[in-house]
């Protein structure tokens, strides 16, 4: 693991950075090419400001990059929906019915928040088990990933062989790749950056 820091020096002005002309995973030659981009917590002219970084990806790892989408993603997604579901129906079935017209669909809320608590903390854990189970396939990455529930409010990007977040209160960017050879190429590409 190579990590690089990147300074910025202006919010409403980010950094452009460059990555090398191949995969950031294996350093094959780019097939693709996975936007990525994290708000930078200002606005200019209205509008949010994004730093953009195109990460570049061969074929092959674009495939594991959806194949690790699969592994922690949709499993969240279908075990929420599932323990959801089954806390949903004893919850509404036990809450007391409302007397008054504010509070008459009470069961139903309740029912909701209980399923939405308890779908949450159900595939998050199937979450978790299952990064646990693929790390060796697809790398030391996929257990320092947030979990789906933790990234929706987390500042960071990842994907394979790559992570980045900000530091120092949005004044540069954290590169973490687990090449270590497309990670010095990356410095050299953005020396003048520093």
């Amino acid at each position: 693991m190579h990590t690089v820091e990147v300074p910025i020096k202006d919010a409403k002005n980010p950094t452009t950075i460059k990555f090398p002309d191949r995969c950031v995973n294996c350093g094959k030659p780019k097939s693709v090419v996975m936007p990525m981009k994290l708000n930078m917590g200002v606005e200019k002219r209205g509008q949010g400001v994004l730093m953009d970084f195109p990460v570049p990806l061969c074929a092959e790892c674009e495939k594991k990059e959806k194949r690790v989408t699969m592994v922690t993603l949709v499993p969240f997604l279908i075990a929420g929906l599932i323990f959801g579901v089954i806390a949903f129906i004893p919850a509404m079935l036990i809450a007391p019915e409302g007397t008054t017209p504010d509070t008459l669909g009470f069961p139903f809320v309740f029912g909701g928040l209980v399923g939405m608590v308890v779908g949450v903390i159900g595939g998050t854990i199937v979450e978790f088990v299952l990064k646990f189970l693929f790390a060796p396939a697809y790398g030391q990455l996929l257990l320092k990933r947030p979990l789906a529930i933790l990234s929706f409010f987390n500042d960071s990007e990842d994907v394979i062989g790559l992570s980045a977040r900000f530091t120092d209160k949005k004044r540069s960017l954290k590169v973490i790749f687990e090449n270590d050879e497309v990670a010095k190429e990356f410095e050299k590409l953005n020396k003048s950056l520093a």
